[in-house]
């Protein structure tokens, strides 16, 4: 066992208010630099033992509890991948929902035009029945992506703001 370990695992004993592993103390009594650490948290753990700490007021519990969140998000959006950095897998499911009704939308106008092809066919040209194809399609398609685009924008901006708001 090197005295590194011994090291960490005297600290862990204080940390945990326990008392250390005997072999530990043995370690500590034979070897100067362990004995020195040992005798050092024993002088620090009656530093602590005679200091008195008043409880926090409410706002001030509330300030730290403010702190050590922004400082966990900060840490979260770190480890993000860059891509995704901020937008989470709320994100991501609300964008697989948008993307599986968009089948159900495309064949819904599909089954429109093809109806109104063939009521009107008989008293409308081809190409007049082609334009009115593509005047229908495109304001289709075009609000179906602003539609689907922001669904899941919307999702994650309405998530993160109650956690904020916290």
């Amino acid at each position: 066992m090197s005295c590194e370990e011994v090291q960490e695992r005297l600290t862990e004993a204080l940390l945990a208010h326990a008392a250390p592993a005997p072999e530990d103390g043995t370690h500590a009594q034979g070897c100067g630099s362990c004995g020195a650490h040992a005798r050092t948290l024993r002088e620090v753990a009656e530093y602590l033992a005679g200091v008195h700490v008043p409880a926090l007021r409410a706002p001030a519990l509330e300030a730290c509890e403010t702190r050590a969140l922004r400082v966990l998000r900060a840490q979260r959006a770190a480890r993000a991948p860059a891509p995704l950095r901020g937008l989470g897998p709320d994100f991501l499911r609300a964008a697989l929902l948008a993307l599986l009704a968009l089948p159900v939308a495309v064949g819904h106008a599909w089954l429109v035009a093809w109806a109104g092809s063939a009521l009107l066919g008989s008293w409308l040209p081809g190409p007049v029945l082609g334009w009115l194809a593509v005047l229908y399609f495109a304001p289709v398609a075009l609000a179906l992506g602003v539609l689907y685009g922001a669904i899941p924008l919307a999702v994650v901006a309405g998530k993160r703001r109650p956690l904020e708001e916290s």
